[in-house]
């Protein structure tokens, strides 16, 4: 098949190849553009490309959804095939489960960030404001907005205390009175530091009114990178010698593929 390029888009030329079209690459181009009715930088893009001393070539790249479209108006069996392949491809990247190499970097600079109790703690409070904003003043509204975000996150304070029950007869270097007097975020890092970043990722998601699918799916990602890579929790995020503290506000404006 043809190769889907780190920005996410499909090269023209190789789709034309692929197809096997039996028109010149410029006229099989202007043809499935009108018919598909695409619009540039939208639905395609062009970049000159730098001289070698000869006129310079000018490339095309189509997002997915319109390179399926040109295999349709295309109409050759290797459209087809490639049509049905491009569509697994979408699905792939809707379920974030085919990243760009810049997405995936995106991806490590929330995990470090969160890595962080002090960030997670602050990720659930920007959750915690937005819903009491937009919800009209109860005496019951922080238990209210517990029972939402439990059921939203997956997790409670008594599934909480129960999981650290069980972390604790297993890792005897800590005690109850250690673990158990420590807020949420802390308990959770300390059993868990996946989950724990995955949770902060979907308060900050949530907070944004994230599409649901996809604040669960890119959370979902940030776990399985976070256990790939090993991420250890850090409990407070202070400036050093090096480096600004890692601020949740350098990654509470996500741009996540839609």
């Amino acid at each position: 098949m043809i190769t889907l390029k780190e920005n996410g888009m499909v090269d023209a030329r190789e789709l034309h190849k692929f197809v096997e079209a039996k028109t010149q690459y410029g006229v099989w181009l202007d043809r499935v553009i009108d018919i598909a009715d695409l619009k540039e930088q939208k639905d395609f893009f062009s970049k000159m490309e730098k001289s070698t001393g000869g006129r310079p070539k000018v490339n095309h790249e189509f997002t997915l959804d319109s390179a399926k479209e040109v295999c349709i108006v295309s109409a050759t069996p290797k459209a087809k095939e490639l049509r049905r392949w491009l569509i697994q491809l979408s699905n792939q990247r809707q379920n974030l489960e085919l990243v760009t190499v810049k997405e995936a970097a995106f991806a490590v600079k929330v995990i470090n960030c969160l890595k962080y109790v002090d960030n997670q703690v602050k990720a659930y409070e920007m959750h915690r404001d937005t819903f009491i904003s937009e919800h009209a003043p109860s005496q019951y509204i922080y238990s209210e907005f517990a029972k939402y975000r439990s059921r939203l996150v997956g997790w409670d304070k008594e599934k909480v205390n129960e999981a650290v029950k069980t972390y604790i007869k297993n890792n005897i270097r800590y005690t109850d009175a250690k673990i158990l007097k420590s807020n949420m975020q802390t308990q959770l890092s300390a059993i868990d530091p996946a989950e724990a970043i995955k949770i902060a990722v979907l308060d900050i998601l949530y907070a944004k009114c994230t599409d649901t699918e996809l604040a669960e799916n890119f959370a979902k990602l940030c776990k399985n990178l976070a256990n790939e890579l090993e991420i250890l929790p850090e409990k407070t995020n202070t400036n050093n010698l090096y480096r600004q503290s890692e601020s949740i506000d350098s990654i509470n404006k996500l741009q996540l593929p839609n």
